[in-house]
């Protein structure tokens, strides 16, 4: 029987579909200069009564990218503001949140070596619209460990980018995305844009159009933990499903724009920002700036670059033993990943794998998705 990568692929996401790992997702893989593979897969929920019950996954579905957030948006607009003469890799963190990183720069933000924990809980008494709370607490939260000795990827140090983004154009960080990347780009358009971030704005739902094609992520019914509610619902009260409302609690509070999660967008956009990353045609990403990012950091033990990941070493990250040690990427907490790998192993042209999904739906506690990540991206380089 001749081999079929393609349907191997497509064989191994419905699986993914049937082991409950997600409801549904769009899998899109280009290579050098044109799609391979781009398909829908599963349902837009699986939790009766949620938003999407059963209604299939398109190929414009839009998903929670949650921490692709950081580099779609934050790490790029942290780029741009180094080519404009805005900021130096070298700038110390504005002295308000100096203290809870004493000496970090911006270079050590983005690579994740600042001395800022991984995670809080800010959101545990807070209710979205007051942003600055967050960042108060963020001051107030003493570092972990030596300035640049290691790396420990924090949620953290990209609030305190995102806020710093803010204050260096005078814009807030969404519009700051819409001005920079997603028009340049053509990717913020109709009434659930390709690309981009859902400030969230009193008790409005979303539309029909958005109810259509959004993935919802998490159903808050106390049914689904008979163990007890856990911490996370008391900032989501009343809601009954993240619908086009940002999963990562404390983007919530902060309105749903965060340098460390709130965007959302469809498969073919990632892939076109991708695109403008490894070809640098998004004004202002020269290639020399774009390498100086996806450099290596020499902090010990890291595969971090500036703000993306690298593959691990010995295979056992998410985009397993198929990619180069040039690759770029990253993943989020809801389902997604990207990689970009210019000069892939096997010769052949440069490599884009995105997947999309929404895996915390209707909880964060299913099955794990590492192994389906590294066989989806183990199949996407046979195609």
């Amino acid at each position: 029987m001749r081999e079929d990568p393609h349907r191997d692929l497509f064989d191994l996401l419905e699986d993914g579909v049937r082991a409950g790992v997600y409801p549904g997702c769009v899998a899109l893989v280009w290579r050098d200069g044109a799609e391979v593979y781009h398909e829908a897969h599963g349902d837009l929920g699986s939790y009766e009564g949620a938003p999407g019950y059963l209604r299939a996954v398109s190929r414009d579905t839009v998903y929670d990218l949650a921490s692709l957030t950081k580099v779609l948006a934050t790490t790029g607009l942290a780029a741009l503001a180094v080519a404009e003469g805005r900021v130096e890799l070298t700038t110390p963190v504005p002295a308000e949140w100096d203290r809870a990183c004493p000496g970090a720069t911006l270079a050590h933000l983005l690579s994740h070596s600042s001395g800022l924990p991984a995670h809080r809980e800010y959101f545990a008494d807070l209710k979205p619209g007051r942003p600055e709370r967050v960042l108060d607490r963020i001051a107030e939260t003493p570092p972990e460990y030596p300035l640049g000795s290691k790396a420990v990827y924090s949620d953290l140090g990209f609030m305190i980018l995102g806020a710093w983004l803010e204050r260096l154009h005078g814009k807030p960080l969404d519009r700051l995305f819409d001005d920079k990347i997603a028009w340049p780009l053509d990717l913020h358009r109709g009434d659930v844009p390709r690309l981009g971030f859902h400030r969230i704005l009193g008790a409005r739902g979303p539309s029909s159009a958005q109810q259509h094609r959004v993935a919802p992520t998490e159903v808050y019914d106390p049914a689904l933990h008979p163990e007890g509610p856990p911490s996370w619902f008391a900032c989501r009260a009343p809601v009954r499903c993240a619908h086009y409302e940002v999963h990562d609690d404390n983007a919530f509070v902060m309105s749903g724009v965060a340098g460390h999660a709130g965007l959302f967008g469809d498969a073919a956009a990632v892939l076109e920002l991708a695109r403008a990353w490894l070809e640098c045609t998004l004004p202002g990403l020269h290639p020399s700036l774009r390498d100086v990012f996806w450099t290596m950091s020499k902090v010990p033990g890291s595969t971090r670059q500036l703000g993306w990941d690298s593959p691990s070493p010995d295979g056992s990250g998410t985009a397993a033993d198929v990619l180069s040690a040039r690759a770029s990427g990253h993943t989020g907490f809801t389902g997604t990943s990207l990689w970009i790998d210019p000069t892939p192993p096997d010769g052949r042209g440069p490599l884009i794998a995105i997947l999309l999904a929404n895996r915390v739906h209707p909880t964060r506690n299913g099955p794990p998705i590492l192994p389906l990540r590294q066989r989806f991206h183990r199949a996407a380089v046979r195609l």
